[in-house]
């Protein structure tokens, strides 16, 4: 099922399918260069069904090079990506959104019981995002729709800028947290991926702060396996796809681990749709460098 919000000529997925098992991997802020190469290599070993990139796909005054990083897996319409700042130049913003077919820079689809949710969070909100907005409403009304429908499982967002982050070189987006954190709350959002920072963070599972102090509030101490769902999403940082590693000066209280390697994110959606099991590959010899699971 395709919500619209982008049109795409193939569905490559549906509620409807007999298995739900299938995997997906993420990462952004690629580059052209040998590390984003060594990355895409390693996701093709993985077999995934869908592919995402989170933003910051080329650094270059075209797309043409990252299209030609990502030509392998670029096939069947599961390349999916979001809208970074360097996706917001004219010139590039209109070869991005003709290569995937998009009308909109935030979209929805479904691949077997796991809805996705893209959102559109580049740099001075060229494209809105506030409670106004085309987008929010688009947004507030995907995921209540998602959380109505039996067949959806599992809901995951993914966003170039960061909700929230350990101390390096972009800081959490306050804004963000005010606006979307209370609607993923409510309607059931499961895991959240972002980017902009060039390295790998994983939060605890989080509830909105509504004192507005701008640390989330920690719902499950556990650090790795969580049965019978969890209350509130954990936040993904994936800025390590390729471009050169941002140190960090210090770790957030809700945040489990955080490291500098270049890899992606495998998500394996296991046992007829209910067990998520999550690994972080880094691209030194594909090692696995950080894994997670829930169970419904």
């Amino acid at each position: 099922m395709i919500t619209f919000g982008i049109f795409i000529e193939k569905s490559f997925g549906t509620v409807e399918t007999d298995n739900l098992d299938f995997n997906f991997v993420a990462a952004g802020d690629f580059g052209c260069g040998k590390n984003a190469n060594r990355t895409i290599t390693n996701m093709l070993v993985k077999e995934p069904e869908v592919v995402i990139g989170l933003g910051d796909l080329s650094y270059q005054k075209t797309a043409d090079c990252w299209f030609h990083v990502v030509s392998p897996i670029d096939t069947d319409g599961r390349l999916k990506i979001a809208i970074g700042d360097n996706e917001m130049f004219p010139s590039k913003f209109t070869e991005y959104m003709k290569h995937f077919n998009m009308d909109k820079p935030y979209y929805s689809f479904d691949y077997g019981n796991v809805h996705f949710l893209s959102m559109a969070t580049a740099k001075n909100r060229v494209i809105p995002y506030n409670e106004t907005s085309e987008q929010y409403k688009f947004i507030n009304d995907d995921l209540k729709s998602a959380h109505e429908n039996k067949s959806i499982n599992w809901i995951v967002v993914y966003s170039f800028r960061s909700f929230y982050s350990s101390n390096t070189t972009h800081p959490g987006l306050d804004e963000l947290q005010d606006l979307y954190h209370p609607l993923f709350d409510k309607y059931g959002v499961d895991v959240v991926l972002q980017a902009h920072n060039h390295n790998y963070q994983r939060t605890y599972p989080l509830n909105y702060n509504e004192t507005r102090t701008f640390t989330p509030i920690i719902t499950d101490k556990e650090t790795e396996k969580y049965e019978g769902g969890m209350k509130g999403p954990i936040f993904v940082t994936l800025g390590t796809g390729g471009e050169d590693l941002y140190e960090f000066t210090g770790q957030a209280p809700y945040v489990i681990t955080q490291f500098l390697r270049h890899g992606f994110l495998n998500i394996d959606i296991m046992e007829n749709g209910t067990r998520l099991d999550a690994n972080f590959y880094e691209n030194r010899e594909n090692s696995n460098k950080d894994h997670f699971t829930i169970k419904k």
